[in-house]
């Protein structure tokens, strides 16, 4: 359409060379193309393509090996991939690398190391003998589900474990806490002490004195000052942006309890260039970050808006749910008190008020939701908070665990996205079925197949550090929904491999509002990727897990190279 404005042949050839100079553009020479292997473009058609090529971090090329090499010059670094995969860069659209460096600072006692209560105690015992007098002393991962006969310790065992430091425990759900008299003193929490509210308390006995156990974060973080310093944070840090780097993640959101954001830009910094995409939301302790408008940062780091939560965890009892927890042993030793319900973490008129405080600065808001009842609240103070601002998606759903299929029309009505925490099913899914909520209810766990069928656009995520964050094990559980034992938990949910990739990528990418930019590898966006030793569309489902990134571009530069 411009030939009719342009009848020089001099002006056709300046116009000619400007769109080769212009990074980006689909006419510039390319610096790499990758060839020798299958594309996975996670584009609207879920296309497989031969070649990519890309020039200062952009993508320029995508097609068959003839169309992309033509745009090949002598200054052009071919990569041959030797049949490995080409695919875009997971995005975490839910992970916690704050906490994740917090516990790595943490002595281990997790079920997945640990597998009986006597190894669980000896390794702390024996930890703690090492700790100078006076030292906070931080363990993780206690889990009376991964560690099946594991006995909850009370204040005044854990005293006599390290009579003479401050001790806290933190379960691998990151919701309950157990604590010494030290700790409870030096932290300034007495007797007297008010529990904050909102299902997060100081347990007590009949005679009002302490049990050691402390439920939900609001709590617990007056106990946590010490381990969450931010010059001890730094090293731990950083080696939790190299995970996920070498797990094939280059973005991660930060979904609450962060570092400064000046660390987080520090610590993903490689000769002076960002290794990592980060994306905070900042909880409300943490108000001091948020920037004056949501159109901060850069590409590599940004604050996108605000965590709440609504309910709490099922197996502290403080997920909200219509069905009643069950009355069993791993329920009494979970703390779970039979027949109740849970309840909501947050007053509902408070959360309209929220919502439209937040959306009306042009922030989005991310709600931990868990349980249906506390679903259903969720959407009814969507509704109620009427038409909220900003550019989709403003309100995301996190967890999900029970968010019910039939609600999934009404998601899609009111704009909000989920995010599912898939991996309840495969760590947890014996223990929902057979002892917290039953086998009826645990049936109608994480829809994510409803969510893909209302184009709600759903994400997968590990909440690291309570899983790993491996990507292809997220598809993998989302794809087979078998627990530990093999039960199949709500098999019609099933997903297939093409939109597990796309529930880890361009749906990330989309909940971030960075559609646009990553998550696909489509020409003119960033260059994201990650090369992969197989094809996970055409991987058995039973070996997916084991899949490895081999190289890691993030705005095209190589952070693990291909070997």
């Amino acid at each position: 359409m411009y030939k009719q404005h342009i009848q020089h042949p001099t002006a056709w050839l300046a116009l000619a060379a400007l769109t080769l100079l212009l990074p980006g553009c689909s006419g510039s020479a390319p610096d790499v193309i990758f060839r020798g292997g299958p594309v996975l473009t996670v584009n609207d058609k879920d296309d497989v393509v031969q070649a990519l090529a890309m020039r200062d971090g952009v993508i320029t090329a995508v097609g068959t090996e003839a169309e992309v090499m033509a745009t090949r010059t002598t200054n052009t670094q071919v990569i041959d991939l030797q049949g490995k995969t080409l695919m875009p860069g997971f995005v975490g659209a839910h992970e916690h690398p704050t906490l994740t460096a917090v516990f790595n600072g943490a002595i281990n006692l997790s079920g997945f190391q640990h597998k009986t209560n006597a190894e669980v105690w000896t390794a702390l015992r024996r930890e703690v003998s090492g700790v100078p007098k006076g030292q906070w002393i931080y363990a993780g991962g206690l889990d009376a589900i991964l560690t099946p006969d594991l006995k909850m310790p009370t204040r005044t065992e854990l005293d006599a474990i390290a009579p003479d430091n401050p001790l806290v425990l933190v379960s691998q759900t990151l919701h309950s806490f157990w604590a010494n008299s030290r700790a409870f003193s030096e932290a300034g929490i007495t007797h007297n002490t008010p529990d904050p509210g909102t299902g997060s308390y100081y347990e007590r006995d009949a005679q009002g004195q302490f049990t050691g156990f402390i439920a939900e974060t609001r709590a617990a973080q007056p106990l946590m000052k010490e381990l969450k310093s931010p010059w001890k944070l730094y090293q731990r840090y950083t080696s939790v942006l190299d995970g996920l780097l070498a797990n094939g993640f280059t973005t991660v959101a930060s979904l609450g309890y962060n570092v400064p954001p000046l660390l987080a830009r520090v610590a993903a910094s490689k000769q002076l260039s960002p290794s990592i995409r980060q994306y905070f939301y900042l909880v409300e302790d943490e108000l001091q970050y948020l920037p004056s408008k949501p159109d901060n940062g850069n590409d590599y780091f940004r604050v996108l808006g605000i965590k709440l939560w609504h309910d709490g965890s099922p197996y502290t009892g403080s997920m909200y749910t219509s069905v009643p927890y069950m009355d069993s042993p791993l329920g009494r030793t979970l703390g779970i008190q039979g027949g109740s319900h849970g309840s909501a973490m947050i007053e509902q008129d408070a959360l309209v008020q929220k919502l439209q405080q937040y959306t009306g600065q042009g922030w989005q808001v991310a709600i931990h939701s868990q349980g249906d009842a506390s679903n259903r609240a969720v959407l009814q103070a969507v509704e109620k908070a009427g038409s909220l601002p900003g550019a989709a998606p403003v309100v995301r759903v996190e967890h999900g665990v029970f968010l019910q299929a039939d609600a999934m029309p009404e998601l899609a009505r009111l704009g909000v996205t989920p995010s599912f925490h898939i991996h309840h099913i495969k760590y947890y899914g014996d223990a929902l079925a057979n002892s917290i909520v039953g086998l009826a209810a645990a049936q109608q766990t994480l829809p994510v197949r409803a969510a893909f069928a209302a184009r709600l656009q759903p994400t997968l995520h590990a909440d690291s550090p309570m899983f790993p964050p491996n990507g292809f094990a997220l598809m993998q559980t989302a794809m087979n929904r078998a627990t530990g034992m093999g039960l199949l938990l709500n098999a019609p949910e099933a997903i297939s491999a093409r939109q597990a990739l796309r529930a880890m990528t361009i749906h990330g990418a989309y909940q971030l509002r960075m559609a646009d930019k990553t998550g696909s590898l489509e020409t003119g966006k960033w260059a994201d990727l990650q090369i992969v030793d197989r094809n996970p569309y055409e991987t058995p489902v039973a070996q997916l897990d084991q899949l490895r990134p081999l190289g890691v571009y993030v705005g095209g530069r190589a952070q693990i190279a291909l070997p």
